[in-house]
């Protein structure tokens, strides 16, 4: 793989910088520190693994996203602890009275980390790069995969500039998920000049208009950035901030412990403990925007047989799954949906372990001596999934108790997701962080069939039910916050009535980190920025 770099001194200096830990016995429910922010240092975040892209346009998982965050902006965004959009590059925004029509007002005066200028014309450019296949900087042999998976093509039916500083979209008809869609990271705007300059390796040249600007991407996977001076949100308060994937998490602990790193993604279970008496760690913890699920693939047989699923559903011991490989850190989930997001239905009943009735079923089924087949897991620690081979262990023994002999397959992470994003498993562990606090940006990606009808695929069941792509057509064109949360309850029913998965949980997400890092907020998605973030000098 090529690396380029950007200040290649600058970055061999970074890399060898480690912080110093602080000595408090601080919590995030302590008392608030009020010194005033500080200029200067540097932050490295361990995460839990390597980047597969650095370009907004081919951005699909956690670990990608949470740098794009923090180099490009879009035209609006969603702040942490609110659910209103609020300005980004666009400082406001109306809409038409038939809700077709949005204009959006831009900032003036931005430019983007190559020098070049922010205007609506930028705006267009990376818009139809991704939606006119002919366009100059549309790379035909790379996937589109947001853009296709929330069908934008459907949702604009024209963009343009009506002058330097504003932008106009028409859409083909009013959608209730737009300004949400406008926060996502595959919307980030990128500098035209440097897409034209770098072709497809723009993602190892990232130019955006974002609070750090890029500096290297090296063969480990670290990602070292530095504060745009001229960000228009104003100069971040850290010098340099450092991705560096440390794909054990015990690993990652014991480096936070001694002050390697600062800051940290999902730890183990299994030092939940330490880290919450460690007087010298802090750390950010709240329920997260998420869902873990066994995806049985309806496209291949005998998952295609209803009396299967809910055979396998009911042979999986929820309870002991979640407490073995969550523990303290996940709720057992009965929804596709969060309990935080609108249209979660309480009234849904949690599947019951039985694996008495579950062989009853196999049996009913044709299949009374049970069947063989493959059970994949994921390769790598996920903010869903803290051990994807310790799930798939625990769900193998269930299923092997009602005569389901499974193979479990883990493949490289980026291979994983390709193949399943094929089709190519039976049964997968999977999951999803939900990119907005919305219903439909868990309904329309993981279970409408026009995803299942596209390869590859974020419908991991290949689930195609027709009154489910109804109520999410419906749910998406409803603003009524009232008649849309009734939608997505009747969809949850829907869900438990053909079980295309077996739910698993929705994890906590908590970030540990030195009680001198200062002012981070959460966001209840995978979105970590860093503009705000300080450092407290002891």
């Amino acid at each position: 793989m090529k690396r380029f770099q950007h200040w290649p001194w600058l970055a061999a200096g970074i890399l060898l910088v480690l912080m110093s830990c602080g000595k408090s016995n601080q919590r995030t429910n302590g008392a608030i520190d009020t010194s005033k922010p500080q200029y200067g240092g540097t932050i490295i975040y361990g995460k839990n693994g390597p980047p597969l892209t650095l370009d907004p346009a081919f951005t699909r998982e956690t670990e990608s996203s949470i740098i794009v965050v923090n180099i490009f902006d879009g035209l609006v965004e969603q702040r942490a602890g609110k659910v209103a959009i609020d300005p980004a590059l666009a400082k406001s925004w109306k809409v038409s009275d038939d809700g077709k029509t949005y204009t959006f007002n831009l900032r003036t005066g931005v430019t983007f980390h190559d020098g070049t200028p922010f205007n609506a014309d930028a705006v267009v450019y990376n818009f139809d790069r991704q939606r006119d296949p002919k366009h100059p900087s549309h790379f035909k042999d790379l996937n589109y995969d947001y853009w296709k998976n929330f069908n934008m093509d459907r949702i604009i039916k024209s963009i343009r500039a009506v002058n330097d500083s504003t932008v106009e979209f028409d859409l083909n008809e009013p959608d209730a998920t737009f300004l949400n869609i406008l926060t996502l990271n595959f919307l980030g705007i990128v500098s035209p000049d440097a897409l034209k300059k770098y072709g497809k390796d723009f993602s190892y040249n990232p130019v955006g208009t974002g609070a750090f600007r890029f500096v290297e991407w090296d063969a480990s996977g670290n990602v070292v950035t530095v504060a745009n001076d001229q960000f228009w949100g104003g100069r971040p308060f850290v010098d340099t901030l450092i991705f560096k994937p440390i794909p054990d998490a015990r690993q990652r602990w014991q480096m936070l412990k001694t002050g390697a790193i600062n800051m940290m993604g999902v730890p183990d279970q299994s030092d939940i403990a330490e880290i919450e008496n460690t007087a010298s760690i802090k750390y950010s913890k709240q329920p997260g925007l998420n869902i873990s699920y066994l995806a049985m693939n309806m496209s291949k047989k005998p998952f295609d047989n209803p009396k299967v699923r809910e055979a396998i559903v009911l042979a999986i011991d929820r309870d002991k799954l979640v407490e073995k490989v969550f523990a303290q850190l996940g709720r057992s989930a009965k929804n596709p949906i969060p309990p935080s997001v609108l249209g979660y239905n309480e009234e849904i009943r949690f599947t019951l372990y039985d694996p008495a009735k579950a062989r009853q079923l196999l049996a009913d089924a044709g299949l009374p001596n049970g069947f063989k087949c493959s059970l994949w897991a994921m390769p790598i620690v996920r903010e869903y999934m803290p051990n994807g081979k310790l799930a798939a262990e625990i769900i193998q023994a269930d299923l092997k108790a009602v005569g389901i002999e499974t193979d479990i397959v883990m493949y490289p992470w980026e291979e994983f997701l390709r193949r399943r994003g094929n089709g190519e498993h039976d049964l997968a562990i999977a999951g999803w962080v939900g990119d907005a606090p919305d219903p439909h940006f868990f309904f329309y990606p993981l279970l409408d069939k026009n995803i299942a009808e596209r390869k590859p695929s974020t419908n991991a069941a290949f689930y195609t039910g027709e009154t489910m792509h109804q109520l999410i057509l419906k749910g998406k064109a409803t603003a009524d916050p009232v008649e849309r949360s009734n939608i997505y309850k009747k969809a949850c029913e829907i869900f438990n009535k053909d079980l295309p998965w077996f739910t698993i949980a929705h994890s906590v997400t908590i970030v540990p980190m030195q009680e001198n890092v200062m002012d981070f907020q959460l966001h209840s998605s995978s979105v970590r920025k860093f503009n705000k973030v300080w450092l407290r000098r002891m």
